[in-house]
Parts: structure tokens; C-alpha cells; sequence
């Protein structure tokens, strides 16, 4: 006894192909809406109108064509699907795996790489933040005379994989799936050609037990032996993330004569893999590139500055210097504090880490020529570590150190050895401060990612014939919108109470409250003109909190009044008002006669 074929398609009349059909719905209650329809042909004719779109993109999937030897097969799959349209008796089969061809020439290759750039249809998915929601929805029948629906008591479980399309370092496209091992989760790893290829049986299962159970032979040592050498496998151990799909209900299914499955595509997923932080690029940004050297100010750079106030005590109110038109030394200051901030913030320079150390090492072995009260240069030095980080902590963080730091006389110019080991000094810091504030890549962070789906469904054994899983297709190619894209749903409405209406007003209690540190009560209760001007109230002396309440939609008016303040300032830039706002007019809701 053997299993017979068991076919997975798209539900006929809603789309051919064996890859399921990729809907796209804005409705609420879609599922149940989808379901209704997909119970007759017209039903399913109407779903077409729902059937996600395509766009043209760059950079695209393989576009090369399949092997001459599988041309037959692919011929006599589309005489079926077309037999199938016209109503007549037939099923497309599963089509055998197509054979890898040789390496193709470079002239092959930049051919390939150029219609891939000129632009391919792929699907575009979007997000629910973009109140658009995707459902992929398949049937499943037998490759028998007739084509019946499988018996979904027949059916284990049933769900897709989504993987992700990429191209190797000779050009070639290959497929990342979603891996854990264990409790670990891998993230994008690549897909084994068995798995990819046309895949029958447990050993092409998602989830690595079931690749690895296989029907014994009867020798427990042969069987171990057997075990340990799949399991010795690089992949073997993983397990692929499988969306679930659902058989519809038993009347649905009844009343289409079909068994038909459904599932939500995650289009969004906050899962992020481990160690899967993006490197630093030190090819591109390291610190013998042109880049990173222009980037620093040029005392990092090894030019030589002046320094402001040489020979006067360093004091927080120093800062103010930067700001005031009338000092001659304000360009000094400037230059002094974006010194002070670029090691301060951007290579975090003071912080408590081998790499900051060994940046004060290289730091402090540059001698700053000290300066008496009237900013002559006088014997001695200071060394720069030291001093900067006293800087930092005085004009950036407005502490009062006793006794207070000398201003230098100058910052001098630094020889070849010692920029470049500062350079390295400072990449080191920089690579640390890269890897804390970059975060890691979630699943579908990459915005120019191409992806495709393929479904599958898992049969019990029957008699003798063991358990196994039945694949699909592969979907088109589909990209995911980013989340500002516009999804062409229609948008939300917010009403705002009229600020003119008195009585409306009345009515409009407080409904947040805010606790208020009393620092910032103190800055908020000052006049308002002194804190246009940079003055600071003087501290009141009370040291009580506040809870302050206040009317969400009254909060609202005043954000949605600055809103279109700064529209109209920032159009003078960037031109964007006819784009992003559009206000039309519509009459007044009241009362009247009907």
C-alpha cells in the first residue's frame, strides 16, 4: 500500500498556481468575510478583486529560465491548469526537482544581475499598523482521476514558512528561513537545497524532529548509526518558524466541495534574533578611512587650536560664551564644546570600559601647554585626558569641581604616530558605542528584503505508509511596505471639540494628570519671555511636587495647532504640503427636517 499525490494549489477560480492565493483585506471581520465567499465559484471569482497586488522594484528575484529538462514538465502543468479553467477533468502535478545547472559565465551573470536591476513584479504586502491585513488561503485534493478533496480527518496540521531571498557572493539567489535551535533564536539562515527543492516526506519537515524520525529498520545499532549521522548534519537541529493555517469549517469546505485552508502572513513580529546586531563596517568606516578621519574635529584629527580663556579657571558659566555674538572668543568656545561633546557622546570617552581607558592612555599622553592669567604660555603641561574630562563634566554636565581646571594655553599639533593611535584609539570606543545604540535586526527589519511563502500540509500515516508532509510551491516574490507607506485604506477620523464652544468646554474635564517634579514646576510657573530669552527662573525654594491634570482632547487642538505651525514652516524646505495634507470641505452635522 502507498500514499497517493496529494495536490496543493490556490482554490480554483481564485487564482491557478500551486503556491497559495495571497489575499489583501482592510475589513474587520476578513477571515469571516473570506470564508463566505470562498464557498461557491462566484464567491471565489469575487475574491480576485482582493488578490494583493504587484509592484515593480529593483533588484528583484531570479529572473533566469528554468532548465531545458524540465521545459516538458512545465508545459504539460500549464495544459492541465488550463484544462482545469475550461472546466475539464485534470490536475496539475507536482513537477520533479529541477537540476542545478552549471556555473554560469560572468557574462551570464552580470546579464541576470542587469534585468534583475531594470525591475521585477513582486507582490506588496503591507502592516496592520497600516490597517491592511494579508490571509494566504490554499486547497488540497487528491492527484487522482477527478481530483476529489482530501479527508481532512487525513490532515495532521497544515501551515507556511516564509523565507527570505538573498544573493550569494557569485550572484546566485538563495533562500534564509527563520531558524531557533532549541531555545535559541538564530535568526535568517540558509535553507538546504533538499529542503528547498521539491520536498516529500518527514526528512524536508520544518521542525528537526520530525525530519529526524524515520521508519526504523529493525537493527537498533544500524538505526542509531542512522540517527547520529543526520543528526551530525549542520542543519539538522534547526527548527524552521511555521505560520499555522487552519482547515476552513466543515460547511465551508462542504459547501465549495473542497478542502481549503487559511492562514495570516505576519507582516510585522517583534521577535529579534541572537547575536544579530548589524557590525560595524570597519572597511567603510574604520580609522584609517577618509571618512572617519573627516568626521572628527580637527584636534582629534592632530591639528593644532586655540583653546578659549587660556590661563583662567574653568567654570560651568563658561558655556555661555558659545552664545554670545559680542565675545571674540565665541568661535574658540564652539570649536572647545563640540570637541568636548563629540568624545563625550560619540565615543563615550569617559565612561568606565577598557576601551575608554585606553583612549585616556593615548589622551593623556598629549601635554597641553599650561598659560598664565593673561594667556601667555609659561612652563609646564598638563596632560589632555585629564583635563577634558574635567571639561566634559564642567560645561557639559554644569558641575563645579574645586579646585577649578587651568585653561590650557593651546591644543598642539599632534606628529603621525600619535594621530593614528589615537584614530585607533577612538574607532575602538566608537565600535563599543556602535554596538550598544544599534540595537538588533527584528525579522522583517530590512526594508528592501524580498520574501516568499510556501505552504504545506502534514497527513498521518495510514496502514503502513508512515506519516509526511506535502509542500507546495512556492508564492511570487513579495516586499513589505514600510509602516509611513500609505496602504490606500482610508484614514482614521479624529474629532476635535470646537475651542469656541463655551458650553462644550464645560464639559470637557480633566482626564490625565501629569506628576510634575517640583525642578519643573519651578521652570514652567517662570515668565514666559525670560525662557525665550535662555533665562532660568530663579528656585523658588519649594521643594513640593505637583499633580497637574489636564483634558486629553484639549491636549490634542494644541498638538494638532503646532502641528500645522511647523507643516508650514518646513514647507518652505522640503514642498511637501500638497502631499501629506488635505483638507477638504463637508457640511456641518446638525439637525433638520428629513
Amino acid at each position: 500500500m502507498s500514499h497517493h499525490e496529494v495536490i496543493l494549489s490556490a482554490p480554483r477560480d481564485l487564482a491557478v498556481g500551486g503556491a497559495p492565493a495571497i489575499l489583501q483585506r482592510s475589513d474587520e471581520d476578513f477571515i469571516e468575510a473570506v470564508l463566505t465567499r470562498l464557498r461557491d465559484a462566484d464567491g471565489r471569482i469575487g475574491l480576485r478583486a482582493s488578490l494583493a497586488r504587484s509592484v515593480s522594484v529593483a533588484g528583484g528575484t531570479d529572473t533566469r529560465p528554468s532548465s531545458k529538462r524540465n521545459s516538458g514538465r512545465g508545459l504539460f502543468n500549464k495544459l492541465r491548469d488550463a484544462s482545469r479553467q475550461l472546466g475539464l477533468a485534470g490536475g496539475r502535478v507536482a513537477a520533479p526537482p529541477v537540476l542545478e545547472s552549471a556555473p554560469g559565465s560572468d557574462q551570464q551573470l552580470v546579464e541576470g544581475i542587469r534585468r534583475s536591476a531594470e525591475g521585477a513584479q513582486v507582490l506588496k504586502l503591507f502592516q496592520p499598523i497600516q490597517r491592511q491585513f494579508n490571509l494566504a488561503v490554499m486547497e488540497a485534493r487528491c492527484d487522482t482521476p477527478g481530483e476529489p478533496r482530501i479527508d481532512p480527518t487525513r490532515v495532521d496540521s497544515a501551515g507556511m514558512v516564509i523565507r527570505r531571498l538573498v544573493r550569494d557572493s557569485q550572484g546566485r539567489e538563495v533562500k534564509q528561513g527563520w531558524m531557533r535551535a532549541g531555545e535559541s533564536l538564530k535568526g535568517w539562515a540558509r535553507v538546504g537545497a533538499a529542503a528547498d527543492g521539491i520536498a516529500r516526506g518527514n526528512r524536508h519537515d520544518p521542525e528537526a524532529l520530525r525530519r529526524l524520525s524515520r521508519p526504523t529498520t529493525g537493527q537498533p545499532v544500524l538505526d542509531h548509526e542512522v540517527l547520529a549521522l543526520l543528526a551530525a548534519q549542520e542543519d539538522a537541529l534547526l527548527n524552521e518558524s511555521v505560520v499555522p493555517m487552519f482547515v476552513a469549517p466543515p460547511d465551508v469546505c462542504k459547501a465549495a466541495a473542497a478542502t481549503l485552508f487559511y492562514g495570516l502572513i505576519p507582516t510585522t513580529s517583534s521577535e529579534k534574533a541572537e547575536g544579530g546586531a548589524p557590525g560595524f563596517d570597519e572597511a567603510a568606516f574604520g580609522p584609517t578611512t577618509a571618512d572617519f578621519k573627516s568626521h572628527l574635529v580637527g584636534p582629534l584629527r592632530g591639528v593644532a587650536d586655540s583653546l578659549p580663556r587660556p590661563g583662567r579657571a574653568l567654570t560651568p558659566d563658561m558655556a555661555g560664551i558659545a552664545g554670545n555674538a559680542a565675545d571674540s572668543e565665541r568661535s574658540a568656545m564652539k570649536r572647545f564644546l563640540l570637541l568636548l561633546r563629540q568624545l563625550a557622546v560619540e565615543f563615550d570617552a569617559f565612561a568606565d570600559s577598557a576601551e575608554a581607558d585606553a583612549l585616556m592612555v593615548v589622551l593623556n599622553g598629549i601635554a597641553l601647554p599650561l598659560a598664565d592669567a593673561d594667556g601667555k604660555p609659561v612652563a609646564g603641561s598638563r596632560p589632555a585626558g585629564d583635563f577634558l574630562a574635567a571639561a566634559s563634566r564642567i560645561l557639559l554636565n554644569e558641575e563645579s569641581i574645586s579646585p577649578a581646571p587651568t585653561i590650557p594655553a593651546r591644543w598642539p599639533a599632534l606628529d603621525t604616530g600619535t594621530s593614528e593611535a589615537l584614530a585607533r584609539a577612538l574607532s575602538a570606543c566608537l565600535r563599543v558605542r556602535f554596538e550598544a545604540v544599534s540595537g538588533v535586526a527584528g525579522r522583517f527589519d530590512d526594508p528592501e528584503a524580498r520574501y516568499v511563502l510556501r505552504a504545506f500540509v502534514r497527513l498521518k500515516p495510514e496502514g503502513v505508509c508512515p506519516a509526511r508532509t506535502v509542500w507546495g510551491d512556492y508564492s511570487p516574490a513579495f516586499v513589505i511596505a514600510p509602516w509611513y507607506e500609505g496602504s490606500g485604506a482610508p484614514p482614521v477620523q479624529v474629532p476635535l471639540p470646537d475651542p469656541g464652544d463655551k458650553e462644550m468646554l464645560k464639559k470637557l474635564k480633566p482626564n490625565v494628570a501629569f506628576t510634575v517634579p517640583a525642578s519643573m514646576q519651578n521652570l514652567l510657573s517662570g515668565d514666559p519671555l525670560d525662557l525665550m530669552d535662555g533665562k532660568k527662573p530663579a528656585d523658588s525654594g519649594l521643594k513640593l511636587g505637583w499633580i497637574c491634570s489636564f483634558n486629553i482632547p484639549i491636549i490634542t487642538i494644541c498638538a494638532f495647532i503646532v502641528l500645522n505651525i511647523f507643516l508650514s514652516l518646513f514647507d518652505l524646505f522640503f514642498r511637501w504640503m500638497m502631499f501629506i495634507k488635505i483638507c477638504i470641505p463637508f457640511p456641518k452635522k446638525g439637525g433638520g427636517e428629513s
